[in-house]
């Protein structure tokens, strides 16, 4: 008994060991002890596990134990970092390759017991020593500091998950959106505005730094800000500002370095749990017993002491609306501020408050709705709903945009009633919106149809025309460019040269921009998604290694909007215009992506010189 116990608190150390220091390598702090605990303890009883299953193998007992440990410790996350989708015939093979490989170190490891236990001891120490943060500050990035006083404050409201369409400014039908409405009609609003990735993460981190997803390097799962990259925040911090952030979005946290720049920063529960291996094989588990009908709360019962708190969306963005509020009513001094708020209430599960849900639904049935799985790529398609539920599921995302136009309202509310609305810049947009089947898929995170990438984008405040309508397209990259002019900071060259985004005040002239938007997934084989749009013409590629499968998608916006005629399958289109975008996209892909050895498309000399005589490259703003 006690050589089992011996042998579940070395591969407990061992585990948990292995799972910080994955955590660590990307730059992430180290968790709280309840989840440290938790993947010890998890990893101890799979050591447990291994030793009785290895019973059976009489005296070689413990090499076997260990051979199993490795084995269910590699298997997963090989799976999950480094092979193709599950089930296909490489992912069998190469889970066989890894299993032997695993198998074999464990059971030559198990023949020096000793000095495996000192190396795990010696692992978990080394992953559970935090570096103190003195050593890993930067400094803000900007102008020198200088007095601020006299410029407008700038308010930057994100409304997570937010597709333009459903907006009455925009056009939709339903009363989704009467503050969002009268804001519009106070400011700009920009027609067709692009986000730079179709999940969130990505996304903020390019609205944040003005730079595409590929130049900013946040594309995957344990991706944080880069300590040197300057950012919105450390640019008016610098210059002055007061700073403050309020984010109830789990990704928008400073476990991933977002809060760069913002002297106070409220957020969310943190994801560091759901970056674990175990936390992901144990929802798989989960995802296997559903299909076979049973629903077993595994995460919920694995995951109990690892302080995972799960408060809906809608009463964190209540509870968040009542401290930006509570904030605002006590900000002072005389430096402005800039004050960044991320709401969520959009995002599924949908789940409004109750009076929301009632006005807005068309159904006698009031059960919540839960869309179905996503798939991960173009070239699936997920399982599609009978009408009245896709009826029921609009509804309640229909219910939470207005819940979340509420809490807007609320927070101007609070501008006006301080003395802060005239003096005070605010822009609202989205990170991106969601999808209902359009294109055979639900939620986002992988497709670069309008569902999902067309944001609203509406600014008020000093300087800016009052019930004005852009036509010309604007992306997220845009924002950090335009908020520093309406704040009237000028931060160095240097900082304006690097970003990819242009100021949108005043309208430009000249060339018509265009707009770009990505997304990359690195694990188990490369999945990247791209789309170009200029002069309504839309091209989108995408490319999946782990299944070897490519293709290309061309539409005309202004007389598709929904993008269901795909031109390159018959339809008519001119083949300059075709090959212009394919240059232009080359432009904007680079040639690798920050902080990754991974390469992008090369520009041919013909290519770089065709897009010169257009006038793009020319172009200070890379657009």
């Amino acid at each position: 008994m006690l050589n089992v116990i011996l042998f579940a608190v070395v591969c407990g150390l061992f585990g948990e060991a292995l799972e910080l220091g994955r955590l660590r390598a990307a730059g992430l702090p180290i968790p709280g002890v309840g989840l440290r605990v938790t993947l010890f303890a998890a990893y101890a009883a799979t050591g447990v596990a291994a030793s009785l299953l290895a019973s059976l193998a009489g005296s070689r007992r413990w090499k076997a134990a260990a051979a199993l440990f490795a084995i269910a410790l590699v298997v997963p996350w090989a799976n999950f970092e480094l092979l193709p989708a599950a089930g296909s015939a490489r992912s069998i093979l190469g889970s066989v390759a890894v299993a032997l490989v695993a198998g074999v170190v464990g059971w030559w490891v198990a023949a020096v017991p000793r000095a495996a236990t000192i190396a795990a001891l010696a692992l978990a120490i080394a992953a559970n020593v935090e570096v103190p943060s003195s050593l890993i500050a930067s400094k803000p990035s900007g102008p020198d500091a200088i007095s601020a006083v006299g410029r407008p404050n700038l308010v930057v409201v994100l409304i997570d998950t937010l597709r333009a369409d459903h907006l009455g400014v925009y056009g939709y039908d339903r009363p989704t959106s009467p503050r969002l409405d009268a804001f519009a009609r106070e400011g700009v609003r920009f027609e067709r505005t692009v986000a730079q990735a179709p999940w969130t993460k990505p996304s903020v981190a390019s609205l944040f730094t003005g730079r595409y997803v590929h130049r900013h390097g946040v594309i995957g799962s344990l991706d944080a800000l880069d300590s040197d990259l300057p950012t919105l925040a450390t640019v008016l911090q610098a210059a002055g500002y007061q700073t403050a952030a309020f984010s109830a979005n789990p990704w928008i946290t400073p476990e991933f370095r977002f809060d760069r720049g913002f002297s106070e920063f409220e957020s969310g529960r943190a994801m560091a749990a759901q970056l674990t291996n175990l936390y992901r094989t144990v929802r798989r588990v989960e995802n296997v017993l559903k299909r076979v009908g049973l629903s077993v709360p595994l995460g919920t019962w694995v995951f109990h002491w690892a302080g995972r708190e799960n408060t809906s969306n809608r009463d964190r963005d209540e509870a968040q609306a009542r401290a930006v509020v509570d904030w605002l009513g006590k900000v002072g001094g005389e430096a402005p501020f800039f004050l960044y708020v991320h709401m969520i209430g959009p995002h599924d599960p949908y789940d409004p408050p109750e009076e929301f849900a009632r006005a807005f639904a068309r159904s006698t049935d009031e059960a919540p709705t839960l869309p179905p799985a996503r798939v991960q790529t173009v070239f699936e398609k997920a399982e599609p709903l009978n009408a009245d539920t896709l009826t029921r599921l609009v509804d309640q995302y229909d219910a939470a945009i207005a819940h979340a136009d509420s809490l807007v309202g609320s927070i101007l509310d609070q501008l006006a009633a301080s003395g802060l609305a005239a003096s005070t810049a605010v822009i609202v947009t989205s990170d991106h919106g969601e999808e209902f089947y359009e294109h055979g898929n639900w939620r986002h995170g992988n497709q670069l149809y309008d569902e999902v990438v067309r944001v609203p984008l509406l600014i008020r405040g000093p300087g800016v025309e009052r019930g004005v309508v852009r036509s010309d397209p604007a992306m997220l990259v845009d924002i950090l460019p335009t908020a520093l002019a309406l704040v009237d900071v000028k931060p160095s060259a240097e900082v304006l040269a690097d970003v990819d985004g242009r100021s949108l005040l005043p309208a430009p002239g000249g060339l018509e921009p265009s707009t770009f938007t990505e997304h990359w997934w690195l694990q188990g084989g490369t999945y990247v998604a791209q789309a170009i749009e200029r002069g309504g013409l839309k091209l989108q590629t995408a490319r999946d290694e782990g299944r070897n499968r490519a293709g290309e998608q061309l539409y005309d916006l202004r007389r598709d909007a929904a993008e269901t005629e795909n031109l390159l399958e018959g339809g008519t289109f001119a083949a300059s215009e075709l090959e212009e975008l394919r240059a232009l996209l080359a432009t904007r892909s680079g040639t690798e992506i920050r902080g990754s050895g991974d390469t992008l498309n090369e520009i041919d000399p013909e290519t770089r010189e065709r897009l010169r005589n257009l006038g793009y490259l020319d172009d200070a703003a890379g657009r």
